[in-house]
């Protein structure tokens, strides 16, 4: 990756959380990312579709081995088949301003997932064209609490999946490194 200021992968503190998109080739050929549906149970921002990812573990020796930890706890990719090719800058959650160092990395070979069911509820793969394509783009209206007014956010409407916030963030990062065409 040709980023300027990747997250440093020795860095612990004060980042709270590290995520993984992996890429991986899909059906037709197609670069696709795994995105996953956080489960009702699982707490925190539940129903919202991520990267593998979550908090940093006091066992965490770095960013990146956070990142590649809950890719496996999650979805069950293993480390060993996952060539990383780097890191972006860390950002902040919308929702909680948790900070996030976002991690890239591309599956060596074909996976069967295992899905940790107490967080993960659904995984699919979307390539990379579809995100980018205009037909899929809108406004997601977001609320807090009933008691709150709403936000509007961009996002990305695909297969009954809305990706919006720190994921659509991420998402544009990697359109742009890969310099795949999108709406402004």
């Amino acid at each position: 990756m040709d980023d300027p200021a990747p997250p440093n992968p020795r860095r612990i503190k004060p980042v709270d959380a590290a995520g993984l998109v992996l890429i991986r080739a899909g059906k037709r050929g197609e670069p696709e990312i795994l995105l996953g549906r956080r489960h009702t149970r699982a707490g925190f921002l539940p129903d919202i579709y991520v990267a593998p990812g979550g908090r940093v573990d006091p066992t965490d020796t770095t960013l990146l081995h956070t990142a590649l930890r809950e890719a496996h706890e999650e979805v069950g990719i293993e480390p060993a088949v996952v060539d990383v090719l780097g890191g972006f800058p860390t950002m902040s959650t919308v929702s909680s301003g948790m900070l996030v160092a976002p991690f890239v990395g591309v599956l060596k070979r074909p996976v069967e997932y295992r899905i940790q069911e107490v967080e993960v509820a659904q995984v699919f793969e979307v390539s990379l064209r579809e995100l980018a394509d205009p037909r899929y783009r809108g406004i997601y209206e977001w609320r807090r609490d009933k008691d709150r007014a709403a936000s509007n956010f961009p996002a990305i409407f695909h297969s009954g999946q809305t990706i919006w916030g720190l994921t659509l963030r991420i998402t544009e990062n990697l359109l742009d490194m890969m310099e795949i065409p999108r709406p402004s």
